[in-house]
């Protein structure tokens, strides 16, 4: 019995320092899961709802819920308006028949084992706009298709990058990343998503309905390319970058005249996972 206690007393110390370095992190989910802005927007445009986890994002608050036993990601700004609303993976059978009817016109087919399906709920002045993203496994690259819950097509669907984008589009990534190829363009419920490959990596640029830039993510970089100021404060309080299960990002982002940037760094832990976010000077974005 003696034995027991001591190995559960051994297992409690060891585990203390992963304690308290979750604790910051589980007590900022925790405010804003129960933050009266946020629950009160949840409340009244999804009676029922109930929050699971909310993240802090570039543009606000990324509230995920459990709704109609389905899980379903709220979007709201800093001011804690919502933006859109994401309800992932639905069935094909729940997609209006005038969308279905103009997918299949269209000439495509649906593969509910390969293809996918979602429901973008956003504001429209004072009413609730919808629009159905259909996502296509094909070779060699994927179709993303966007209609209106009328059928009509969104703009920005398709798979030819060329098609899809408009000149001035273009030109302002020809201007802001030299030598970017696009690969994909998407529409959002805020505008589009420019999937580039830029020095031999991957990167997302994010536009508004009228082509304003809004940010740009550089995902999964190498822990070696993170400011020395970001790796010192990130060490100092007391946590570890384990390149093969955690994540770091550099995002960039319109600052005035000047460009903005900051690292966000996922850490995967258990029962959660941390998300930290540094300036370039190593302090820490709130």
């Amino acid at each position: 019995m003696r034995k027991n206690i001591w190995k559960w007393g051994l297992f409690i110390l060891l585990l203390a320092p992963v304690m308290t370095a979750c604790k910051d992190d589980d007590e900022d989910d925790y405010n804003f899961r129960n933050d009266p802005h946020i629950t009160q927007t949840v409340e009244s445009r999804y009676p029922g709802a109930q929050i699971v986890e909310v993240e802090r994002t570039y543009q606000g608050y990324e509230v995920q819920m459990w709704l109609n036993n389905g899980e379903v990601d709220m979007h709201l700004d800093l001011n804690y308006q919502w933006l859109y609303t994401e309800f992932e993976d639905i069935a094909w059978t729940s997609v209006p028949e005038a969308v279905v009817n103009s997918f299949t016109q269209d000439g495509f087919t649906f593969n509910p084992r390969e293809d996918d399906v979602d429901r973008i709920e956003y504001p429209n002045g004072t009413e609730t706009a919808v629009q159905y993203r259909i996502e296509l496994d094909r070779e060699p690259t994927d179709i993303i298709l966007y209609y209106n819950a009328d059928g009509s097509q969104h703009p920005g669907s398709g798979s030819d990058p060329s098609a899809q984008i408009p000149q001035e589009v273009r030109q302002m990534i020809a201007a802001k990343y030299p030598g970017a190829n696009i690969i994909e363009m998407d529409r959002t419920a805020q505008g589009y998503e420019i999937q580039l490959w830029l020095n031999n990596a991957e990167a997302d640029m994010h536009v508004d309905t009228n082509y304003q830039w809004l940010f740009t993510e550089f995902e999964d970089m190498a822990w070696t390319s993170v400011p020395e100021a970001v790796v010192n404060s990130f060490t100092q309080e007391g946590y570890t970058f384990n390149p093969r299960e955690d994540d770091v990002d550099r995002i960039e982002y319109p600052n005035g005249a000047e460009t903005g940037v900051y690292y966000r760094i996922e850490l995967d832990r258990e029962p959660i996972d941390l998300i930290l976010v540094y300036n370039p000077d190593g302090s820490k974005r709130s």
